[in-house]
């Protein structure tokens, strides 16, 4: 008995972000590397076949279709050529559940036919049956005949655990030999020809998807009815001794493809790269040593509140300015513009139209004719008057359009401040350069995962994966603030801890308290207006500050209708909620060298 082995080529950081640990970020970088992709296996395949005097060949296939997902239905593609067919038998269905069987044209549109069992329901696993019949796969010849098969087909889903046994009519004696090509698969399987070669068992441990098993086998013409005219054993030995010699080429190459060595040179540009963005951040990335408070109880300057929120990114984001937007609202109250009348859980807002807005900054006075128009569409004609629902209903249709153009200038304002953007253009320059080394490792590792297969393809797939991950490190870690930058950040980072602090608030001097209600519209624009909110009420009594000197400060708010700090904290935290609820509305926005393969293969799996 010969057996020949075919082997073939299978083919910005965010608001309020300061600079991480390098390594807990390339640390992260592998966790979310290591996220598993949902698959399919086919389990305990047997296939069974019997091939008739006749010339019929009758398959009978029992496998297990498991998935880390669900399955409503189990099939095999079984391809034809034009002059065969199949016949799906009775007594396919599923060993586990009621389940229907039944042939159709292949879904991939390969020319051939596909085997079906429906389940009642999609399930996670169920052993199937498919029993069907093959006619006219078999090549005749006066001194021998031919069945050359894909049994299991390179486009199956991997098999574990795979066994083979084909029947002849009846017993042959040698010149007569069966073949077993196994394509790329390096697993040396178990291989037997009975001593009167007629029966064949193959077996796999496993069989990679993209691989499968082919069959040829070469039998005494005796054995059956229908005869050839014309000689071809001699021929096909011929084709079979070249298809050895090609296929054990191209299995060694196989074999240096698969070769884990290989995963050692994505290793190594994932660690150049880990490196140079390491040395880049020492040199470049890390932000500037400047002394500032750890709880100031004033702000660093007279900053806009809108513009507090944008400074506070390395990188503009619009979705981070909805809090910019609302504090906004609350500071053209605090100046004059408009006064807040709170009901309850909603709001009503009273715009002063006679004042002037020649003072306001023109992102300001942007804001106030938003809030102008909105105000246009009261449905009692009144456009000083606006409702929250008005003002939600009117963000809902035009504040997506209006932040585009909006958020980027109280950005704009603050760079013109300091002279440009906010980083150094060094670690600008660093950024840009690692980000595009971080794009070509990629690039590199995925190009060698294309020609390699495997263990070698996982881990180089990996490693694009961490490449690109490093990237997103890369431009997160590597800009740094310019120092007069970083200390007007650092002194708003400061005042916000203040601000978000009970046991530092209740030290704070006299001066503190008469400014709160301008403090509330900066503590808006960090976005912890609430917790300030619950500092101040707790506070105050400490102090020895009464309500109503208190709630003196924050008329604007509509502090003239309240009875106490109390009613009126309560009244101000559902103002505040409900203009972020606005804000939010704004911010959102057959092998080919064969010699002469009948058919059989194709695809197979779950759906």
């Amino acid at each position: 008995m010969r057996l020949w082995y075919l082997n073939g080529a299978f083919l910005a950081r965010y608001n309020g972000f300061m600079k991480p640990k390098l390594l807990i970020l390339i640390l992260l970088a592998f966790s979310i590397s290591s996220f598993a992709f949902a698959r399919y296996e086919w389990r305990d395949v047997k296939q069974n076949v019997e091939i008739m005097e006749n010339g019929d060949v009758i398959v009978n296939d029992e496998r297990t279709l498991w998935t880390d997902e669900d399955f409503g239905e189990a099939y095999l593609c079984i391809k034809l050529a034009p002059t065969q067919t199949l016949t799906l038998l009775e007594g396919s269905g599923s060993l586990s559940y009621d389940a229907s069987a039944y042939q159709q044209a292949c879904e991939s549109g390969a020319q051939g036919q596909e085997v079906v069992v429906r389940h009642p329901y999609r399930v996670k696993e169920s052993r199937v049956v498919f029993r069907y019949r093959l006619e006219n796969t078999l090549d005749y010849y006066s001194d021998v005949v031919q069945w050359y098969w894909n049994i299991s087909g390179r486009e199956d889903s991997t098999i574990v655990a795979y066994e083979l046994i084909v029947r002849t009519p009846g017993p042959m004696s040698a010149p007569f030999d069966a073949y077993v090509h196994r394509y790329s698969n390096l697993e040396e399987p178990f291989v037997n020809l009975s001593d009167n070669r007629q029966t064949l068992t193959v077996r796999f441990d496993r069989i990679p998807s993209g691989e499968g098993v082919e069959i040829r086998y070469l039998m005494d013409p005796a054995l059956f009815t229908q005869k050839g005219a014309s000689p071809g054993f001699e021929k096909l030995l011929r084709d079979e001794t070249r298809i050895a010699g090609i296929h054990e080429t191209q299995r060694r190459f196989r074999g240096l493809r698969a070769h884990p060595a290989w995963a050692l040179l994505g290793l190594g540009i994932l660690i150049w790269l880990i490196q140079g963005i390491g040395k880049a951040y020492n040199k470049f990335g890390r932000e500037p040593q400047i002394d500032s408070m750890q709880y100031p109880f004033e702000p660093p300057s007279d900053l806009p509140p809108a513009a507090v929120t944008a400074m506070l990114s390395q990188q503009f984001q619009q979705g981070s300015m909805g809090p910019a937007f609302h504090s906004t609202i609350m500071d053209l109250a605090r100046k004059g513009y408009g006064e807040f009348s709170p009901k309850g859980k909603k709001f009503e807002m009273y715009l002063n139209l006679e004042k002037s807005d020649a003072d306001l900054l023109p992102f300001e006075r942007d804001v106030l004719n938003y809030l102008k128009t909105a105000a246009a569409t009261n449905r009692r004609g009144d456009p000083s008057h606006l409702e929250f629902n008005e003002l939600k209903r009117y963000s809902e249709k035009k504040a997506s359009s209006f932040m585009m153009r909006w958020a980027k200038k109280p950005r704009d304002y603050v760079e013109n401040i300091f002279g440009g953007p906010l980083t150094t253009e060094e670690s600008r320059k660093q950024r840009n350069k690692w980000a595009g080394y971080s794009v070509l490792a990629a690039l590199a590792c995925g190009l060698l995962a294309a020609v390699t297969l495997d263990l070698a393809r996982a881990l180089l797939i990996m490693f694009a994966v961490l490449c690109i991950i490093l990237l997103i490190v890369a431009a997160i870690s590597l800009p740094a603030w310019k120092p007069e930058v970083a200390e007007e950040v650092y002194g708003w980072q400061g005042f916000k801890r203040t601000l978000s602090d009970y046991t530092q608030m209740k030290n704070a001097p006299n001066d503190f308290y008469k400014l709160w209600d301008r403090y509330f519209c900066y503590a808006a624009a960090l976005g912890v207006a609430a917790v300030f909110l619950r500092n101040l009420k707790r506070v105050a009594p400490l102090i020895g500050m009464s309500e109503q000197e208190l709630m003196s400060r924050g008329h604007w708010m509509g502090s003239t209708n309240m009875s106490n700090f109390s009613t009126f904290s309560s009244a101000i935290t559902s103002m505040s909620s409900a203009l972020s609820s606005a804000s939010a509305s704004a911010s959102s926005g057959g092998s080919s060298s064969g010699g002469g393969g009948g058919g059989g293969g194709g695809g197979g799996g779950g759906r």
